[in-house]
């Protein structure tokens, strides 16, 4: 059952589950899609993406990922209900906060994750964000919320909505690639080039060599979109010449989580400007066969709503 990033009403939980996690019936939790063993080194540590059982490339379980045959069956937010097993991540979302902002804790614990420890930016920094999806999105409001000199938007002539998205969080939008972007990058840094460069396009791999070739002194490469096929060509010299740092990253830490919901409930991130498409659940897959078309939405940013299509009386 699909649905990895759920937000929720705590419909009914025992008395061990209150105590466990401090919550109570009708509470509204953001749930991380990780299902850590719990015992394992990472885990002791509280780095549950690192954990084996949650590892994507070796067949790990994850909420949205987990086969409807395993009981309850209830592992995707796709669906009315969903089982938290013992082994769930929920974070109480803080009163004060709407769940239309709620909604972008998760994308936005991956930028806050990705900007500021693994891209490590500093206030005054110019950063690049590859890829105008809601990470990208997500990603330029982190940045400008850090304190970022300049932050820049890169994307495809068919981006151009996402782009103006982008470019109404403060963003600088461009549409350029290869010799024509490096040289763009540099008109606007005054030659300096970025300090960070996030890589979060899933394909092609051409935007990892043009990411390399965009970073400054001390620059910093942050790459999460895993790649399809996965071969790029970069300069290694010039990395070792800049003393440049390339890193990999997925998901978040669980104290990032904690630091979007109390941003988002704070405002000023812009978030709220970006439009939602909402989708019942029974129109689910016509969405998905939509984005598999590349005829989905213009916004980055839907919502499945499982009970918008039923009556109100079986809400209750």
């Amino acid at each position: 059952m699909l649905g990895h990033h759920v937000l929720g009403q705590v419909a009914a939980l025992g008395e061990l589950a209150a105590s466990r996690w401090d919550l109570a019936q009708g509470d509204w939790v953001v749930v991380e899609e990780y299902l850590p063993c719990g015992q394992c080194a990472p885990c002791r540590r509280g780095r549950y993406r690192l954990c084996p059982d949650t590892d994507l490339w070796r067949g790990g379980r994850r909420v949205g990922l987990v086969p409807v045959s395993e009981p309850p069956g209830l592992y995707g937010g796709n669906a009315e209900y969903l089982y938290l097993s013992p082994n769930s991540v929920p974070h109480k979302v803080p009163e004060g906060l709407a769940a239309e902002l709620a909604v972008w804790a998760l994308p936005l614990g991956n930028a806050l994750d990705w900007v500021l420890g693994a891209g490590r930016l500093e206030a005054g920094e110019t950063v690049v964000v590859f890829g105008p999806g809601y990470h990208g999105i997500a990603a330029a409001a982190a940045a400008r919320h850090a304190g970022a000199r300049q932050v820049i938007v890169c994307g495809l002539e068919r981006d151009q909505a996402r782009l103006e998205l982008a470019a109404a969080l403060g963003a600088t939008p461009l549409t350029l690639s290869g010799d024509h972007l490096v040289s763009a990058i540099g008109d606007l840094t005054g030659g300096s080039m970025a300090d960070v460069v996030l890589d979060l396009a899933a394909s092609p791999p051409e935007t990892f060599t043009d990411a390399a070739r965009l970073l400054g002194q001390g620059g910093r490469l942050v790459l999460a979109g895993a790649k399809s096929p996965p071969a790029a060509s970069v300069d290694t010299s010039a990395l070792t010449r800049l003393t440049a740092t390339v890193v990999g990253v997925r998901g978040r830490a669980p104290q990032r989580v904690r630091q979007s919901l109390e941003l988002l409930r704070g405002g000023g991130l812009g978030l709220e400007k970006v439009p939602t498409e909402t989708v019942a659940l029974s129109a689910v897959g016509t969405m998905l066969d939509r984005m598999a078309a590349g005829t989905g939405p213009d916004t980055p940013h839907v919502v499945v709503r499982p009970w918008q299509d039923r009556p109100a009386r079986e809400r209750s």
